[in-house]
């Protein structure tokens, strides 16, 4: 495919001011009241439409979700919960540690986050990014009339909003003024700089631009027929333990009275699975069939899990099923699950280097020092026995020297003085022997 052939830049501008119109942009009023909050380098393109902005800047981007149904899918909906629960837990357990910035500035930030429990406020967030499309908390701190920070940051902390009632103040360009939180009346409005919003698959759209996507979104159709037919096979069941009768009094020489037919109709509807029912010699009892005893339904339902485990991504082994597949198989699903896990990971990460790190940082060491990065621990270790025989290998080819396979196994990269070096000795002789 051949690259696009731009045209100088004064042609372009030429062009853009000859021939494309501007009419809008002549009232100057209307103009100056659309801009009269807008930052420099925002650009010119909208990511929402000016009118709707004059909203937006105030009561937040209106959601095109329906938050409260993904929060229900999560509570009750047990493969779901399973599902985000697992993901959410291998993505953030094993913690992670500080590269970058100086000894110092680490040390601190690493003992803040101890101290504030931050994975604890992590779980919460990204548990809340992937059920709604967007996670936040709020930095808590006091400020004076001004606007300004008077509680030095040892004693901040951090407090978990719910989304559902969270909104983004933003103007039709994107930039965020602040969020809002409909929660109670009146309304608390939030400076941008006391939340951290963590935002899943976001996109260009006009909603998710400023939410994200939540990753139940596609399966919004998928758990309802789940349910539709849990529901209907509920039915059925109750048709097999007390299935319909057809029930006839009577003869047409000794028709039943209303009296004797209502005191028999209420006599079978009361009985319950498994019972007995005596009746005259004049009544004759007979079962329905059921329609649904030759359909065969074990198509449909492994079709709406399949899509369901095609958007979730946990292998099934987490979620204690076999996968009945083979080893390579299985090592497939493995690494495509652990990638979508690392994305999250550096999707997290990144957004809490330059949001919250950066507040902290700022706060406590004065603006313009380098920013900790996070860099996370493995997501999924191997067994210490299988782990051994790696890093042993690798020292015997002398890829990895002996004191870092050591390191990685928990030992001390150097030897016990009571201990002998018998490999390195065997190595000694063995060059002696050569020379």
């Amino acid at each position: 495919m051949l690259a696009n052939r731009e045209v100088p830049a004064n042609v372009s501008l030429k062009q853009m001011r000859q021939e494309i119109p501007y009419n809008w942009k002549d009232d100057d009023v209307l103009w100056g009241y659309m801009n009269q909050f807008k930052i420099s380098a925002s650009g010119a393109g909208f990511i929402s439409p000016p009118y709707t902005a004059f909203w937006d800047r105030i009561w937040g981007a209106t959601p095109v979700e329906d938050l409260p149904k993904y929060k229900d899918l999560y509570n009750f909906t047990p493969y779901i919960k399973a599902s985000i629960d697992v993901t959410v837990n291998l993505t953030l357990s094993n913690g992670f540690e500080l590269e970058g910035s100086t000894a110092e500035i680490r040390q601190w930030l690493t003992d803040w986050l101890d101290e504030h429990d931050f994975l604890q406020t992590a779980r919460i967030t990204l548990t809340d990014e992937l059920v709604f499309g967007n996670g936040e908390f709020e930095i808590c701190r006091d400020k004076d009339q001004n606007g300004i920070i008077i509680t030095p940051p040892e004693e901040w902390w951090l407090k978990s909003l719910d989304p559902v009632h969270i909104r983004v103040r933003r103007d039709q360009y994107g930039n965020i003024f602040g969020y809002i939180q409909l929660l109670t009346f009146p309304p608390v409005a939030f400076p941008a700089q006391d939340i951290v919003h963590y935002k899943y698959g976001a996109k260009s759209w006009w909603y998710e631009y400023s939410y994200g996507t939540s990753l139940l979104r596609p399966l919004l159709l998928i758990q309802a027929y789940i349910d539709s037919f849990q529901r209907d096979m509920a039915t059925i069941m109750a048709v097999y333990t007390k299935p319909m009768l057809v029930i006839k009094a009577g003869t047409p020489e000794r028709p039943f009275t209303d009296p004797q037919r209502e005191a028999l109709q209420e006599t079978f509807a009361k009985r319950g699975p498994a019972t007995d029912v005596v009746v005259r010699g004049d009544i004759d009892v007979s079962s329905m069939q059921s329609m649904t005893r030759q359909i065969n339904v074990d198509w449909w339902i492994k079709y709406l899990h399949d899509q369901r485990q095609a958007v979730l991504g946990v292998p099934k082994i987490f979620l204690g099923e076999s996968e009945g597949t083979n080893r390579a198989t299985a090592d497939i699903v493995m690494q495509e699950y652990v990638s979508r896990l690392r994305m999250l990971q550096e999707n997290f990460g990144d957004t809490t280097e330059t949001r919250l790190f950066k507040e902290l940082v700022d706060a406590k060491f004065g603006k313009g020092k380098e920013i900790p990065h996070i860099k996370w621990r493995p997501i999924w270790e191997p067994s210490l026995a299988e782990k051994a025989k790696l890093l042993t290998d690798l020292a015997g080819r002398n890829i990895i020297a002996r004191s870092e396979a050591r390191a990685q196994l928990g030992f001390a990269e150097a030897l016990p003085a009571d201990l002998k070096d018998t490999h390195g000795t065997a190595s000694s002789s063995l060059t002696e022997e050569k020379s």
